[in-house]
């Protein structure tokens, strides 16, 4: 019966225990005819038959993974080296539960376990193997779930499996789990060595979170810097951050791009200060110089290549203490262990120090490589600078004059209807896309923007553009945003996040100096028709024009306030920040150099967190991070626009010039009566006045939000003094 019993608990019936029931066994049973046992044996003699089955069937789990072959690998079945570590780590423990039974063969044939009369007591054999009753079928439950969902538990996701796991009652199944984990992460710590090291992606089966760029099924390509490797999030276990994972990204993405330096285009991989500008420098006699393959210094590399290794070395201790917790028969865990936490705690903290420190190491080496020089990162921010934040104001004006003749030929072409604006076809997208942007090229024509729009363009599709709420003002029928083609080596220092703040302030500026041009202009256009009329004016038309102009002029006076603000109080002193923050100069009288180099204690990422300042502030002094103030603002503007709209109608239809035209010749009493009740019922005027309460109402809600703001975003953008500049003679205070 012994013999029977230690054969059935490592997986073997015979004739005392056999698989029951005999359709879907789930357990090794003692038949019900049995003789000589009592009820309470049989009992205890099943419970130890559900074990060895158990063991069974976890031992052929292991099997099944183990002899799954490369070359016949079902993906709906778990495989890759993930689940390879996880079933390496389940068989150490059975292995402790198969020595467990060796042992006990071996006190039973020397008979140190005997209680009188060659008989061993079942509860002795029962009482050595309660710990394996819990464990063992808690591995079981475990690897089921695994065989249920192998897709959503393939790979990285692994550890999520775990980490839910973990949340157990059972010590032994908790310890088992935490030394997988260190297994799991032992595979994971190969793959960023190889990865971060050597910048090669190895992953032939889909597990790491850093994936090959693809798009629309087209293969990846080697040839520019952000369509080289990308994140797939939902690979991402949830104990590590997404600023963790882009770090990562970033330095084998880094180490990938410059061993393929020799591969890429010649503007990219010459080692020449001018491959590296947003647009082009034409000089004289200047010629294509060699491939210059930038070198990783060996020495950067093997210290790179010891931090991570030391992840393997902790992760391996972790591991063998929580072995010899498991095979303690004593339920006090060693007191290495105690001071140890949880390895989804531990380890992700070590992996943010190791990695923290090789992407600054591998930062500070590009940026001396890549970004240096007159010709390097200055030229970037000083390009932004005029473009986006419309330092170029030449640039904007004919930009925005395009716009209007654009908007207004499209509107004769459809005869007056927006329809075809706001339901284009895909045709009709790609044509405008691309005049639009020829337009743009145009508008640079004969300004200091002139050849210097490299890499600039105009978004128009809707997914693109709702993100920003100034995207509709410019042309009102069509939504569209200025962005720029992010590529090696600007994309080292810029992210997509920047790129979109950026958008969303020239979006912005542009909307605003767009309402402050047509102000400006509707002066002009009513003038004009102004001289044409009498110098007579009648009672009612002299109202009438007072409500306009002054509807114009309280416009045009927020309109410039802000303008004005913005660019002098916000954006030129933030960005003579910047400068001076990375400037070798001390003292800005000593040169008058627009070049700059970084100073030689900045590294790159305290230059990049000086930028990102730049811009939070900017962004905050022009109120565009609280959402209740770009509400306001773009209903201002859009009313403003509403107006500038609405006037020149007016003054096309020549309502406005009859209204102020007066006849020389004499008129009855019934003739004058006519001409006064005509004038009075105006129905544009109405219009205005609705507009003019509407705008004073929305500046009214805007002075008062904007004065209950934070004090750091009061500090960012000066508002104490826009708000005393719109406060003008305590228009909004009285």
């Amino acid at each position: 019966m012994l013999h029977e019993l230690l054969f059935v608990l490592l997986g073997y019936p015979g004739d005392v225990f056999v698989p029951y029931p005999t359709n879907e066994t789930s357990t090794f049973a003692i038949p019900f005819n049995f003789p000589l046992l009592h009820p309470t044996e049989r009992e205890c003699l099943n419970r130890l038959g559900q074990l060895g089955w158990t063991y069974l069937q976890i031992n052929q789990f292991i099997n099944s993974v183990k002899d799954l072959k490369l070359s016949t690998k079902d993906t709906n079945k778990p495989h890759g080296a993930y689940i390879q570590a996880l079933v390496t780590c389940i068989e150490i423990t059975l292995n402790d539960y198969r020595s467990d039974i060796l042992d006990m063969e071996k006190r039973i044939l020397n008979k140190q376990d005997e209680a009188g009369g060659d008989i061993i007591p079942l509860t002795l054999i029962t009482a050595n193997l309660s710990r394996w009753e819990l464990l063992l079928p808690a591995l079981w439950k475990f690897i089921q779930l695994l065989q249920r969902n192998p897709v959503k538990y393939h790979g990285c996701r692994l550890f999520e499996l775990l980490m839910d796991q973990a949340r157990t009652g059972i010590l032994e199944f908790r310890t088992v789990i935490e030394k997988m984990m260190a297994q799991l992460h032992n595979v994971l710590y190969r793959q960023l060595t190889a990865w971060m090291v050597y910048g090669q992606w190895v992953d032939p089966d889909n597990e790491f979170f850093i994936v090959p760029y693809s798009s629309e099924g087209r293969p990846s390509t080697a040839t520019a810097w952000n369509r080289l490797y990308v994140i797939d999030y939902d690979k991402i276990p949830s104990h590590l951050s997404h600023s963790l994972v882009e770090s990562i990204l970033f330095v084998g993405k880094a180490i990938a791009t410059v061993n393929e330096m020799d591969k890429l285009p010649m503007s990219i991989s010459r080692h020449d200060d001018d491959s590296l500008l947003p647009f082009e420098m034409k000089r004289p006699h200047q010629h294509l110089q060699q491939l210059h393959k930038i070198m990783i210094p060996l020495d950067m590399k093997k210290k790179h290549l010891q931090l991570l290794l030391s992840l393997h070395s902790s992760s391996l201790l972790a591991s063998s203490l929580s072995s010899s917790s498991l095979s303690s028969s004593s339920s006090t865990p060693p007191k290495e262990l105690k001071s140890i936490s949880s390895p989804w705690i531990r380890y992700p903290q070590q992996l943010q120090t190791i990695v923290n420190q090789v992407r600054k190491s591998t930062a500070d080496w590009l940026f001396t490589q890549v970004l240096i020089g007159d010709h390097g990162l200055h030229r970037y921010l000083d390009s932004f600078r005029h473009v986006f934040l419309l330092n170029y104001g030449d640039l904007a004006s004919n930009f925005i004059d395009e716009c209007t003749l654009w908007r207004r030929r499209s509107l004769q072409r459809s005869d007056g209807a927006t329809k075809n604006l706001n339901n284009p076809s895909k045709t009709a997208v790609l044509f405008r896309h691309q005049e639009l942007n020829a337009l743009l090229g145009k508008a640079s024509i004969g300004t200091d923007a002139e050849d210097q729009l490299k890499g600039f363009k105009l978004l128009l599709q809707d997914e693109q553009t709702k993100q920003y709420p100034f995207s509709d003002l410019l042309l009102i029928d069509l939504r569209m945003v200025l962005t720029f083609d992010l590529g090696w080596p600007i994309d080292l220092f810029l992210s997509k996040s920047d790129l979109k703040n950026y958008s969303h302030l020239w979006s912005f500026l542009i909307s605003l100096k767009n309402t402050q041009m047509s102000l400006n202009n509707l002066y002009k256009l009513l003038r004009y028709h102004q001289d044409d009329a009498s110098s007579m004016k009648t009672e009612n038309n002299e109202h009438y024009e007072r409500i306009v102009w002054r509807t114009r002029s309280l416009m045009l006076f927020w309109v410039d306030t802000m303008w004005n603000h913005i660019q002098s109080q916000v954006i030129d002193a933030h960005y003579k920040q910047l400068i001076s923050n990375t400037s070798t100069s001390n003292d800005s009288t000593t040169t008058k150099k627009k070049s700059w180099q970084p100073k030689a204690k900045l590294d790159f990422e305290e230059i990049q967190a000086a930028h990102e300042q730049f811009l939070q502030k900017t962004m905050r002094g022009c109120l565009l991070k609280s959402n209740d103030c770009v509400a306001l603002m773009h209903d201002i503007l859009k009313i403003c626009s509403t107006f500038c709209d609405l006037m020149e109608r007016i003054s096309q239809d020549g309502q406005w010039r009859t209204n102020k035209r007066r006849k020389t010749t004499a008129k009855t009493a019934a003739e004058i009566v006519n001409q006064w009740t005509k004038s009075a019922s105006v129905s544009w005027m109405e219009d205005v006045v609705s507009m003019q309460e509407k705008f004073n109402e929305l500046t009214e809600k805007f002075f008062m939000l904007t004065s209950s703001q934070q004090p750091d975003i009061k500090a960012s953008g000066q508002l104490d003094v826009l708000l005393m500049q719109l406060d003008f003679n305590k228009w909004f205070s009285q």
